[in-house]
């Protein structure tokens, strides 16, 4: 269910290994992008100057009055959480969590993050990357029994994290694996998808194409629980979610979402009509997918990119690998695949981050490492945090 839309201050080493970032990259053949430099050079406008909270983001401003009134027309529903450095700057929820319950989206209200997941799964794959359990360009027979040939010899943990693999089922509304009504845990779950899933073949020479891959994401969760010994659920939980502070992130299945009063439930417009419930939609899936099944607060996402910048979950030189440039998704050269977080240049300014999307969920973190912002959009109305994200981006930016 989850479709993808185009669309950092201290430093305090706590890895293990503390590799400098010219070896890491020497050792991994993996260089900085050249171009990333010119392309975030330049001076950014003085209203993202660190420290400088522009007119437009504060309270009041441009961008909350342009939210309230999203939310007057019932465009938008969900929270919003923009944070410079350690300073909360606006917070602000708006709609319904549970329409028929009648409860309220709040700044502790969990949503459906969607894609957003890959950043999890991608954190997990470079920290196994960091202990020296894996190499990103060596073919996935090395990780995992079971796969075609044509897969295992020929796909690379750089092609899956870059979606260059040519491996996976359409993003959207894929064909279901057999026996997935039947499922009743998210191990099932796990292992009926993953069986399934080694059973593909490509869909076109790996390393030729950018083409969004679910189920490429789906084999990093594979490989992650293979290598730890872990299930991909704990091992995230205990290595990614811990250390980062992220209290309210787990993973939880269809029912669980219906029961939890804390999690917005999704809408979305069914043939241009009203805004209506539409959990049904995710019941057959059961959710927890390593391409798409985690939930967590704005405020966590906010955790989550402080404690990614700050090296809390690998080191410094595993952080610019992460979040350098690898594969050009536009022309004009303003935004490029990662492993795990994309990278958009706006104005002089460089954002990383990831969104997320299905049927009722709408949602995008980014940070601005030039200028210590992080935003936060989750919205529980489908496609509704597109328009606002790209508002928050331009006033960063200083973009008219």
């Amino acid at each position: 269910m989850t479709t993808h839309h185009a669309p950092r201050p201290d430093r305090t080493e706590t890895s293990p290994t503390r590799a400098s970032r010219r070896t890491v990259l020497a050792a991994l053949g993996v260089g900085p992008l050249a171009a990333s430099a010119l392309l975030g050079a330049g001076p950014a406008r003085a209203a993202t100057e660190s420290g400088r909270i522009p007119d437009g983001l504060r309270p009041g401003g441009e961008f909350d009055r342009y939210l309230a009134q999203l939310a007057e027309q019932d465009a938008f529903s969900g929270t919003v959480l923009l944070s410079q450095g350690d300073r909360t700057v606006l917070a602000r929820s708006h709609g319904m969590a549970d329409k028929a319950r009648g409860i309220p989206n709040g700044p502790d209200t969990v949503f459906n993050l969607g894609s957003i997941t890959k950043l999890f799964t991608a954190t997990a794959i470079h920290q196994l990357a960091e202990q020296g359990r894996l190499a990103y360009n060596t073919p996935l027979k090395a990780y995992l029994s079971g796969l075609r040939p044509e897969v295992a010899e020929s796909v690379t943990v750089h092609q899956l994290l870059t979606h260059t693999s040519g491996f996976g089922r359409p993003a959207v509304n894929p064909p279901r694996p057999p026996g997935q009504d039947q499922w009743t845990t998210l191990d099932e779950m796990f292992a009926g998808t993953m069986d399934y899933l080694r059973g593909l073949s490509l869909t076109f020479t790996p390393g030729t194409r950018n083409v969004y891959s679910n189920d490429g994401y789906y084999v990093l969760g594979a490989i992650v629980a293979e290598l730890s010994g872990r299930s991909y659920y704990d091992y995230v939980r205990e290595h990614v979610f811990a250390p980062a502070g992220m209290a309210t992130a787990g993973f939880p299945t269809a029912a669980q979402w219906r029961e939890d009063r804390r999690t917005a439930r999704p809408y979305d417009k069914l043939d241009g009509g009203t805004w209506t419930e539409v959990i049904h939609l995710f019941d057959a899936g059961l959710l927890g997918s390593p391409a798409g099944g985690a939930f967590a607060s704005a405020a966590d996402l906010v955790r989550y990119a402080n404690a990614f910048q700050r090296n809390r979950l690998h080191s410094a030189a595993y952080v610019h690998l992460a979040a350098s440039p690898k594969w050009p998704m536009a022309a004009d050269n303003t935004f490029f695949e990662g492993y795990g977080p994309s990278t958009h240049y706006l104005n002089g300014q460089r954002i990383n981050g990831h969104n997320g999307g299905a049927r009722g969920v709408s949602t995008n973190v980014d940070w601005f490492p030039d200028s210590g912002w992080t935003t936060v959009v989750l919205a529980n109305y489908g496609m509704a945090a597109v328009g606002v994200n790209r508002k928050v981006r331009q006033l960063i930016a200083g973009v008219r």
